[in-house]
């Protein structure tokens, strides 16, 4: 069937970039160029000749031209599923690549700022243990001045204790004598008090032990004076002396419950420290280990953003290398139309430009 070969001819031609400009002549040049469109020039030419209808070559290009089309509007069809897709693959990536960005900023402020706050409480942690070890001092000495304190009050208490019974014990001595009991029978009891009241830092009580000394005797009357009056004062220190040891005590037990609820503090502020700064090592680590897979991730979606971007770049490029070429071809069926229908709508005068041609 003589189709077959004319349909070669027509894509030879349509490889051969024809312009608008050329003429009739210059267009069958173009083909004839063309060792297998020579031979259906020839065989074209034979055909006409002998009288082949010019109509069934018109058919040809007719047809032809309308497949160029129908694959044209596929491959837009193509074209346009392809971008519909590569469009919703190109918005997934960069969303992802939105994401990761978005983790690497925020793994990387919590890494920040979780070692900001590591170093605050390593620093801290150091203040709040010299702060313990600074209240364990004071609580010690504190207490330890309490207890001098206290065995302070203890012995001069126990020493007013003893020098009141002195002064009472010489008290009912004066006042046998004064009954009349023989100093002989009292001498004992006496050497006794003497002793006591000499040993005594007291002034008055030493008073009294001059006022009892035989060498020197007073009247019993101003001796029971004196006696009552020194008794007094003792008794009058020794409730000074009490109260002061209780005001002191009070003051201790206030002070020490607040030493105590402090370095309670002190000590539940330091383990919160130290199992944040366990809690935050691990959460820097846990960051940073985050931060690297979210690197790669982001890494990964940006390559395969690049790839698709190469893909889509060489289907447009494809695709418009394709539609282009199509369009040349149709330019070219055009002009053989063109060619067919005003200048060759005659076998003689193809014939004739044939020979002029060729």
């Amino acid at each position: 069937m003589r189709i077959v070969p004319v349909l070669t001819l027509i894509l030879a031609v349509a490889t051969a970039r024809v312009a608008k400009t050329e003429s009739p002549k210059e267009i069958l040049a173009q083909v004839n160029k063309d060792s297998f469109g020579n031979s259906v020039l020839s065989v074209l030419q034979l055909q006409l000749a002998t009288g082949g209808p010019v109509g069934e070559i018109q058919i040809l290009l007719n047809n032809i031209a309308s497949q160029l089309n129908g694959d044209q509007k596929k491959a837009d069809k193509v074209h346009e599923s392809d971008t519909v897709a590569f469009e919703k693959i190109i918005a997934d990536l960069e969303q992802e690549i939105a994401y990761h960005q978005t983790q690497i900023v925020a793994l990387s402020n919590l890494r920040d700022s979780t070692t900001e706050a590591l170093g605050e409480a390593e620093v801290e942690v150091r203040v709040v243990t010299s702060d313990i070890a600074n209240n364990e001092k004071s609580f010690a000495d504190e207490s330890a001045t309490r207890q001098s304190q206290h065995d302070t009050w203890v012995r001069k208490d126990a020493e007013h204790v003893d020098q009141i019974d002195a002064i009472d014990e010489a008290s009912k001595i004066v006042q046998h004598l004064q009954a009349g009991v023989a100093f002989a029978q009292l001498k004992s009891r006496f050497e006794k008090v003497q002793a006591k009241l000499m040993e005594s830092k007291h002034r008055s009580l030493q008073a009294t032990h001059q006022c009892l000394d035989t060498t020197q005797p007073p009247s019993i009357i101003k001796i029971l004076e004196l006696l009552a009056q020194i008794r007094q004062q003792l008794v009058a220190s020794r409730a000074s002396l009490l109260a002061t040891e209780e005001r002191q005590a009070a003051n201790w037990e206030v002070q020490s419950g607040h030493l105590q609820e402090e370095h309670k503090r002190l000590v539940e502020r330091k383990a919160f420290l130290e199992n944040s700064i366990v809690q935050f090592k691990v959460t820097i680590q846990e960051a940073v280990e985050d931060l690297e897979d979210q690197t790669l991730f982001l890494e990964d979606a940006e390559d395969s953003l690049a790839i698709q971007e190469r893909w889509a770049a060489e289907q447009e490029s494809q695709y418009e290398a394709q539609t282009f070429e199509r369009e040349q071809q149709l330019e070219v069926v055009e002009r053989l139309q063109e060619v067919l229908t005003q200048k060759l709508s005659a076998a003689s005068e193809f014939l004739q430009i044939r020979e002029e041609v060729f």
